[in-house]
C-alpha cells in the first residue's frame, strides 16, 4: 500500500482500536487491484486462520448515521446510559422534522466531512473516496451520460432515471430548508457532496436491524422520534465495512458476544495472503452494479463448485414489475411487486429462490420448462388472475414435483396456453427493447474504459437470460437473431430520420 494510503488506514486502525473496535491480529488492510482496499491474512502469517475466527468488530459508539444527527455526537447505547438527549440536533428543528431519516443521515456525513480534522469521525472519513475524485466513487446514477446510455434496455438504466430524480429532489428540498433557516455555511452543502454521501451510504452501509445488538436497538428505539422506524436509514460501520462481498462466503454477524458491537465471524478458513470476505447476501448483478459498482461473472462463481454439470452458477437475472392498477400498491394477496427471471432453471439450487420465501414450494406447473425461469410468485399471481375458480382449485392440488413437459390435464391446458402466450409476448417485447438499446447500434463494439467493459459484461449476462428464456419458449436461434436484426434496423431508421431532420 502506498504511503499516503498507509498513513490514513493506520490512523483509522488506531482511532478504531482506541474506541473499542478490533481487527484480528493476523489480518491487515491492503489495496487489491480488483477490489480496492480490502482485508487479507498477512502474507507473513505462518498459520491458517481456521473457520470461526473473529475478523473484525465494530462498536455502535463509532458508527455514523442518522442517529448521530439526532444528538450531534457519538451514541453510547449501554444499559447504564440515561435517556438520550435530542435537544441539540445537528440541524435546525424544521430540517430534522421535515426530511426522511436517510436524507438527514447523508447530510450529517457531509457535515462531518466539512468539519475536517475536528470531526470525531475524521480518521474514518479520510479513508473514504475523495468527493473531488468523481471516478473513484461514482455509482452508475452519477456516471457520464454517454456511459449511462450504454445501459439502455436494462433494469439498471430504468433504475438510474428514478434514482437521479429522487436524489435531486431530496437535495433540493433539504438545501432549501437550510437556506430558509439561515443555517451557517449552507452553501457548502453542494449537490456533488450529496451525490457522494448517497454513494457512500449505498455502497458501504448496513441495515440497523441486522447489525445492532439488543441493547443498542433498545437505546435506538428511545432515541428515534415518533413515527421513525429502525430500518428507515442505514448505518456506516468504520473498519467493518472494509470487508468485501463474496457470494459464497460463510459468515455470521455476531451481536451477542459484546454488549454493543457487531462482530464479523468468518466461517471459512483463510491462508496467508488470502483476501477475507464478508457476504452482503444474495443480490443480482443489476443490484450489485447499482449499489456497489461491480458485477459477478460466471467464471468468478465457478471456483469451488464441486459439480458444475448439475449446477451452473451465475448471477444473471432480470427484474420485472407487475403492472399496478390505480390504488394497488402491493398486488393481489399482498405479493411483492419485484419479481425475477432467472438465466437457468429456478429449481436447480440457485440461491435466488430464497426471495420467494422459505415456505414457497414449486408445483408441477412451475417445473415446466416454459415457466421454470420465472419467479414462482409471479406465476402464482398470474394464475390467480387468469384462472377460473375450477382451474384455481386444480392448480392448488398439483403435485409438488415435476411432471415433465406434458399436459397437466385438459382442464388446465387452456390456462397453461394463456400463460405461455402472455409470458412469451412479454419476454420478446423486452428483448427487442434491450437489443434496441445495444451500444453502437447493435454492431460489434470494443470497450475503451474499465467502466465500459463492466457494462459489456453486465449486458452479456443480461442477454443470456433473454436467450435462455426465449429458447424455453421454443424460439430457434434464427428467430432470436431475427429479433436482434429487427431492433437494429429500427435503430438505423431512427438515425436516418435524425440525419434528415438535421439536414433540413
Amino acid at each position: 500500500m502506498e504511503s499516503p494510503h498507509k498513513e490514513r488506514f493506520e490512523a483509522l486502525l488506531d482511532w478504531a482500536h482506541n474506541h473499542g473496535a478490533s481487527l484480528h491480529p493476523l489480518l491487515e488492510v491492503y489495496e487489491d487491484e480488483v477490489t480496492g482496499f480490502s482485508l487479507r491474512v498477512k502474507p507473513s502469517a505462518t498459520e491458517l486462520l481456521q473457520s470461526g475466527f473473529k475478523a473484525v468488530s465494530c462498536p455502535t459508539s463509532i458508527t455514523l448515521s442518522y442517529l448521530n444527527a439526532l444528538t450531534d455526537e457519538p451514541i453510547t447505547p449501554f444499559s447504564t446510559t440515561p435517556a438520550p438527549n435530542t435537544e441539540n440536533p445537528a440541524f435546525p428543528e424544521r430540517f430534522m422534522n421535515s426530511l426522511p431519516p436517510h436524507v438527514i443521515g447523508r447530510f450529517y456525513l457531509i457535515q462531518q466531512y466539512l468539519k475536517g480534522k475536528s470531526s470525531f469521525w475524521a480518521p474514518y472519513i479520510s479513508t473514504l473516496a475523495d468527493p473531488s475524485q468523481l471516478d473513484k466513487w461514482a455509482l452508475p446514477p452519477f456516471w457520464a451520460e454517454d456511459d449511462i446510455e450504454l445501459l439502455k434496455g436494462t433494469n439498471a438504466y430504468n433504475a438510474i432515471q428514478e434514482i437521479q430524480n429522487n436524489v435531486k429532489s431530496e437535495y433540493k428540498q433539504a438545501r432549501k430548508i437550510l437556506k430558509k433557516e439561515g443555517f451557517p455555511d449552507y452553501r457548502d452543502y453542494t449537490q456533488v457532496l450529496y451525490n457522494w454521501a448517497y454513494c457512500m451510504f449505498t455502497s458501504r452501509s448496513f441495515r440497523p436491524s441486522l447489525v445492532l445488538s439488543e441493547s443498542a436497538r433498545e437505546y435506538v428505539e428511545r432515541l428515534l422520534p415518533e413515527g421513525a422506524k429502525i430500518d428507515d436509514f442505514s448505518i456506516l460501520q468504520p473498519l467493518y465495512d472494509i470487508g468485501n462481498h463474496s457470494w459464497d462466503a460463510s459468515y455470521t454477524w455476531n451481536l451477542t458476544s459484546e454488549p454493543s458491537a457487531c462482530e464479523l465471524i468468518c466461517n471459512d478458513s483463510y491462508g496467508p495472503g488470502q483476501q477475507v470476505f464478508n457476504n452482503y447476501g444474495f443480490k443480482t448483478n443489476s443490484e450489485l452494479l447499482l449499489g456497489y459498482g461491480f458485477i459477478i461473472n460466471p467464471k468468478d462463481l465457478s471456483a469451488g463448485v464441486k459439480n458444475q454439470e448439475t449446477w451452473r452458477p451465475h448471477n444473471d437475472y432480470i427484474h420485472v414489475r407487475k403492472r399496478q392498477h390505480q390504488g394497488d400498491t402491493q398486488g393481489k394477496g399482498g405479493e411483492p411487486q419485484d419479481f425475477l427471471i432467472c438465466r437457468e432453471d429456478f429449481w436447480e439450487g440457485y440461491s435466488c429462490r430464497n426471495r420467494m420465501g422459505s415456505d414457497f414450494v414449486p408445483n408441477a406447473l412451475h417445473h415446466q420448462p416454459h415457466f421454470s425461469h420465472w419467479d414462482g410468485r409471479l406465476i402464482n399471481d398470474m394464475v390467480s388472475m387468469m384462472a377460473t375458480t375450477e382451474q384455481w382449485e386444480l392448480f392448488k392440488k398439483l403435485p409438488n414435483h415435476s411432471l415433465g413437459d406434458g399436459s397437466l390435464g385438459e382442464e388446465l391446458d387452456p390456462l397453461v396456453d394463456m400463460l405461455k402466450a402472455t409470458l412469451a409476448q412479454k419476454i420478446e417485447r423486452d428483448f427487442v427493447e434491450f437489443c434496441y438499446g445495444r451500444p453502437n447500434g447493435g454492431e460489434e463494439w470494443e470497450p475503451e474504459t474499465e467502466r465500459q467493459d463492466l457494462v459489456r459484461r453486465y449486458r452479456d449476462g443480461y442477454e443470456m437470460v433473454f436467450v435462455n428464456v426465449l429458447k424455453a419458449f421454443k424460439y430457434s436461434e434464427e428467430q432470436i437473431m431475427a429479433l436482434k436484426a429487427a431492433a437494429q434496423e429500427e435503430v438505423g431508421d431512427e438515425e436516418e430520420d435524425e440525419e434528415m431532420e438535421d439536414g433540413n
